[in-house]
């Protein structure tokens, strides 16, 4: 595999983080199981599958662990009770594995797979190694996740493990499930180019500019245009029947035909691009002067990933594999994703996939429809409870919905649910007309300040645990630090 970066020197330290990281795990699980702890969102999910496969193929056993994040007095009894000789930790953070594996005698070897920003310095510890590309001065945030930091270790096996680049595919979804497709036309950058042109060139992947609605294979295509939030289109965004009764009055779907089984990739180029300008004709004419032709077109079209020897649909795109995993994430099912990886001949795994994010879906869109009358501003920001009765994983997905449906009222989006023992998980996530660069800056900052509150993160998304007698305290603390 060659690799070029602007900073080469920069790159070649990463690249032996990465050898030295294939190593400790080459050392492993010889004598004892290795214990492996993930994030369950959806890139910590394809990381983990990278994982997986590697040790699989190495012939290792594992204990896997899934966590929403390292809430640490939870932690340290789970810890305490599994004493592992061997541990990997994914997209967990850096600081907090760390501080964990350098006071644990038992342990013979770690390892640390993460993209998140570390505040505590990484020593030489010759039993710990950290794989993170921010150690590095590499942006973790946008140029490579944990999913592809995975798949680099796992690449190092290629001489003798012959499908392992086939692993590429996995990094892809990952990078795009951490909203990490920011360059022109929705496309990935950096470390990820990198592994997405390799996979291309070795035939795992195919991209093309195409429609970058999510779900495109996995909803018909009535239901896709009328699920899209990230725009309003009036008489289609939120009503099947306005979606449906669209379709047929422009022909794209005839009377009598069956619509729950006619899905986007049916239609011809021809189609597609009729159905394009007809939904930029509806937006410029209900939205005059607020968007420009190329504006709408660049909402709707991008640049798609497309597996090539994938024979499931709903699995076949980038995109939709990242929000079948975050579903599974989210429902505290990771396990389910997994296995969807490990075993891609059981068609019950992908009716689960299916049922599970029907479900996952339903439930956001009805936390949605109630978001004008129980959500609260202090200042810039914008504050939604969900309370005991919604599991806290949710909360990540809601306010990345949130920080796109108001960007134009506030800079930061806060979504909180009850976690544990009286503890309330809060999703944060800055808007696009935020003035601020780094909310994760801001959350260390209030950290700080406050007592038994815990949180990590990335620039524009950060999420922290905190004790219900200082959520108050907490959002007006991060309310004055965004004023400055």
């Amino acid at each position: 595999m060659v690799l070029e970066h602007s900073e080469g020197v920069i790159l070649d330290r990463f690249m032996k983080q990465i050898r030295k990281s294939a190593y400790i795990i080459s050392l492993m699980g010889q004598d004892s199981p290795i214990y492996i702890f993930s994030h369950s969102d959806a890139d910590g999910i394809s990381a983990t599958g990278i994982i997986v496969k590697l040790l699989m193929h190495l012939n290792r056993p594992f204990v896997l662990n899934f966590l929403p994040q390292i809430i640490p007095d939870d932690f340290e009894g789970l810890w305490l009770e599994m004493e592992p000789r061997y541990a990997i930790f994914i997209d967990l953070g850096t600081d907090k594995p760390l501080e964990i594996m350098k006071n644990s005698p038992q342990l013979a070897a770690g390892l640390i797979v993460d993209h998140h920003i570390n505040r505590v310095a990484v020593s030489s510890d010759v039993k710990i190694y950290v794989a993170n590309p921010r150690v590095q001065g590499i942006d973790g945030g946008v140029e490579i996740s944990s999913s592809g930091v995975s798949y680099l270790i796992a690449n190092m096996f290629s001489k003798i493990i012959s499908d392992v680049k086939e692993l590429s595919k996995l990094a892809i979804v990952g990078a795009i499930g951490d909203a990490q497709d920011i360059g022109p036309d929705r496309s990935l950058i950096g470390l990820n180019r990198i592994i997405l042109e390799e996979a291309i060139k070795n035939g795992y992947v195919f991209k093309k500019k195409d429609f970058i609605l999510y779900g495109r294979g996995i909803k018909p295509l009535y239901r896709l245009l009328a699920e899209i939030y990230f725009i309003n289109i009036p008489g289609i965004s939120g009503s099947y029947d306005g979606a449906l009764h669209f379709l047929t009055r422009i022909g794209i779907i005839r009377d009598k035909e069956e619509v729950e089984n006619i899905y986007l990739d049916d239609l011809t180029d021809r189609k597609k691009d009729f159905l394009k300008r007809k939904l930029i004709e509806i937006v410029m004419t209900s939205y005059p002067g607020k968007f420009t032709i190329d504006d709408v077109e660049n909402i709707l079209l991008g640049e798609t990933y497309i597996f090539n020897d994938e024979t499931r649909r709903p699995l076949k795109y980038a995109r939709d594999t990242a929000i079948l995993f975050n579903a599974c994430g989210k429902m505290r099912k990771p396990y389910l994703a997994v296995k969807s990886i490990v075993d891609r001949s059981d068609r019950q795994v992908l009716d689960k996939l299916i049922g599970l994010y029907d479900r996952y879906r339903a439930i956001i869109a009805n936390i949605l429809r109630q978001v004008e009358e129980k959500i609260r501003y202090i200042d810039n920001i914008a504050i939604l409870e969900l309370g005991k009765n919604i599991n806290e994983e949710l909360t990540s997905t809601i306010a990345s919905v949130l920080s796109s449906l108001l960007s134009d009222k506030c800079e930061v989006v806060m979504v909180a649910a009850y976690s544990v023992n009286d503890i309330i998980k809060v999703s944060i996530r800055k808007t696009s007309r935020a003035r601020i660069k780094d909310i994760h800056e801001i959350l260390q900052r209030c950290i700080k300040k406050i007592e038994n509150i815990s949180g990590g993160g990335h620039e524009s998304a950060a999420g922290a645990y905190v004790h219900e007698n200082q959520f108050d305290r907490f959002i007006q603390e991060f309310a004055d630090e965004l004023k400055g």
